[in-house]
């Protein structure tokens, strides 16, 4: 069970640094994914800090409001992890 968790953790954290990342190279602050994400800010923020770890369907809104399908996310998250291990 800790092995999971710990695999899972570390998903969470490479999601929090892909959201970051792809934000940040959008020129979009935090406020600016919430208002096109419906997500609130403090939330998207402890995302990205791997505070918080989303739903599916929060991570998908988060994904559209950052412009990007969200297969294409979860593939970034992915590579994230790879990197990782």
């Amino acid at each position: 069970m800790d092995k999971k968790r710990t695999t899972h953790q570390g998903l969470y954290d490479c999601l929090g640094e892909v959201i970051a990342f792809r934000r940040k190279k959008m020129n979009m602050s935090q406020e600016d994914l919430a208002e096109e994400s419906g997500v609130d800010r403090a939330f998207i923020s402890n995302v990205e800090q791997g505070k918080r770890n989303p739903s599916f369907g929060v991570i998908a809104s988060i994904a559209q409001g950052l412009r990007l399908r969200l297969s294409r996310l979860v593939l970034l998250c992915e590579d994230c992890t790879k990197k990782r291990a």
